[in-house]
């Protein structure tokens, strides 16, 4: 792997077509790993193979999920229009030469993932795949003999190619046995027959932005999680409702409603559709209501619920990605899907997950600890004899590179350099040019400031700010609008970009600066407010309180203003009633906020207000 201009690394790969043999009853698959990378190989005579091929075909699904926005190909339509003597425009031209380029042009691929990364074990075979458009990440685990029995193995991490063996995958049946092996078919082929059939050789630009979602994913994992657990038949009643109805209106989410000593209830937006649990009881000890985006990447695990015997729920807070693990029996699959609804906008960014002073010194000794053996956070407090704050930073620094992986079934720590070689820590910092700008704009004290924040109610909240660029000497000012999904709807800034092209270029720097700026204060903002010295700092806010009986559901706003409180309740948002509450002091006006927050709680009703912006 070589270092390429710009935010991207040109990744080599050299695969043969992956290999059906049939004899019998019998059947044998043959992947091919990455000739530029071999070493890892095995046999495994599968002792399950409908759930294998299940899985893997679940995997290579996530693997070319892409829901990002495709304008359309028109350059043959265009072509054709020539060809029939129509006027030569402009956009004809341009449309035939990006044609052409993209088709004879032998420069490298357009940015794409990694391939699929294998890390064959003597304890399991394992595959994992990040999506494309940065939003779905998988680990399938298959469990030595229980999903397979191996007659070779050679241990190590290497990629395959997953695209050629579709249909070979597809071939697999439960009556029958089945061999799945994973081998450098490539090596057969020398290099003078390149031209070969069944060989192929490509190179790929693999975006550090992409990488550095994936590390992402990986930190958010480490965070304290709400966990519980719901049965494969709720997981089936979700699909099937998103599968029949389509939500015309937002919100669109999926709602954990967790109550201490209650089975979780599953409510489906905005049909405030209540799917009510029927796995064990909520074992925590508050209760919590958080919104989960993106629901409809559950889909992926349609193939896979026959197989499903349990699933267990990881929700680290609103806005960061969820986890989901599965227990197939003889192999286990964690799907984590981003909480992000537009990363351009610093839907990563927002979250700093990781640690800035890492000793490098305890970096190489949890590398060579996890060489030995997958091993826990609290194992490895043990064998290093360090604290675990500072072991978690080292694991974050190893995690940024992508060389180890969070396995939350077993709750270890597994190394799996996911290159051959080490990336520059400083080229995964940042997800781009802008967001890095907008990080030195926010390092200067008071360049960037909040002036206005609007609660639009069921619209969302619109941010105003001014953000003063001290080395250009400019000043901008620039607003934003955040829906209850968390989306960016609408924005303006008198940067020259906006003025230019809008938002067709993406953020600004400065709507990125504000917009991080705005999530750190809510941060630090939900922390200071759970302490009494926090609380007196508190001038505005408002939170909604939702109880739930049966069929009927009551909701609560309560807001505080400098001297004002004001509570809304109803029914539904849309049908609320309003009582009005005036102060001297704004002293006064925060304890009657906080005493109305707590007999709310006092009354059954659980604080939703995390789950209504991100």
């Amino acid at each position: 792997m070589s270092s390429s201009n710009g935010r991207f690394e040109s990744c080599s790969h050299r695969y043969a077509e992956a290999k059906v043999e049939k004899e019998g009853d019998s059947l044998s698959l043959t992947l091919s790993v990455d000739g530029e990378r071999s070493g890892p190989c095995a046999s495994l005579d599968l002792k399950t193979p409908a759930l294998t091929r299940d899985a893997m075909l679940t995997m290579a699904e996530i693997l070319t999920s892409d829901s990002r926005f495709k304008a359309s190909d028109r350059s043959d339509y265009l072509a054709y229009l020539l060809k029939q003597g129509q006027r030569a425009t402009k956009e004809l031209w341009e449309a035939q030469q990006a044609f052409l380029e993209r088709k004879y042009s032998e420069e490298i691929d357009d940015e794409a993932p990694l391939d699929p990364v294998l890390t064959i074990t003597d304890e399991s075979v394992s595959l994992e795949v990040f999506s494309a458009d940065e939003s779905a990440y998988a680990r399938l685990e298959l469990k030595a003999d229980k999903a397979y029995k191996a007659s070779k193995v050679t241990t190590g991490t290497t990629h395959i190619d997953l695209a050629s063996a579709i249909d070979g995958l597809a071939q697999l049946r439960s009556h029958r046995g089945a061999t799945l092996a994973f081998e450098n078919l490539s090596a057969s082929i020398e290099p003078s027959d390149t031209d070969d059939e069944g060989l192929s050789e490509r190179k790929i630009k693999v975006p550090y932005r992409w990488v550095r979602a994936l590390g992402q994913m990986q930190a958010a994992s480490t965070l304290p999680a709400t966990r519980f657990s719901i049965a494969p038949v709720d997981l089936y009643n979700v699909l099937f409702t998103l599968r029949t109805q389509r939500a015309k209106t937002s919100p669109r989410a999926l709602r954990y409603e967790l109550v201490p000593g209650q089975v979780p209830r599953i409510v489906l937006e905005p049909w405030d559709l209540v799917i009510e649990g029927s796995s064990g009881e909520y074992e925590g000890d508050i209760p919590a209501i958080i919104r989960t985006w993106g629901r409809r990447r559950l889909s992926f695990l349609s193939r896979l619920l026959p197989h499903i015997q349990s699933v267990e729920v990881h929700l680290v807070g609103a806005g960061l990605p969820a986890f989901y693990v599965f227990d197939l029996g003889e192999a286990t699959l964690t799907l984590a899907m981003s909480g992000w609804t537009d990363a351009g906008w610093a839907g990563i960014a927002t979250f700093d997950l990781f640690g800035d002073d890492v000793d490098s010194g305890l970096v190489k000794k949890v590398t060579k600890v996890l060489t030995i053996a997958p091993a826990s956070l609290s194992e490895l407090a043990g064998k290093i004899k360090a604290g675990e704050p500072e072991l978690r930073n080292a694991l974050l620094s190893l995690m940024q590179n992508g060389n180890i992986v969070n396995d939350l079934a077993s709750g270890r720590f597994i190394l799996r350099p996911l290159f051959a070689t080490d990336i520059d820590p400083e080229l995964l910092r940042f997800r781009d040019d802008q967001e890095e700008s907008a990080h030195r704009l926010l390092a200067v004290e008071g360049q960037v400031q909040i002036t206005v924040v609007h609660d639009l109610g069921n619209e969302g909240i619109r941010i105003e700010g001014v953000v003063s660029d001290t080395e250009a000497h400019r000043n901008y000012e620039t607003s934003f609008t955040l829906d209850r999904e968390g989306r960016t709807v609408d924005a303006s800034c008198t940067s020259p970009q906006f003025r230019r092209a809008g938002l067709r270029e993406g953020p600004t720097v400065p709507m990125i600066a504000l917009r991080l700026l705005y999530s750190r204060r809510q941060a630090d903002l939900e922390k200071a407010r759970e302490t009494e010295e926090g609380r007196k700092l508190i001038r505005a806010e408002t939170r909604m309180l939702i109880r739930r009986h049966r069929e009927e559901i009551t909701i609560m706003r309560v807001s505080l203003n400098d001297k004002k409180v004001v509570v809304r309740w109803g029914p539904h948002p849309d049908q609320m009633r309003m009582s009005q509450q005036f102060f001297n002091r704004p002293e006064d006006a925060r304890d009657e906020y906080f005493k109305r927050l707590s007999t709310c709680a006092d009354r059954g009703f659980i604080d939703a207000s995390a789950t209504e912006s991100v």
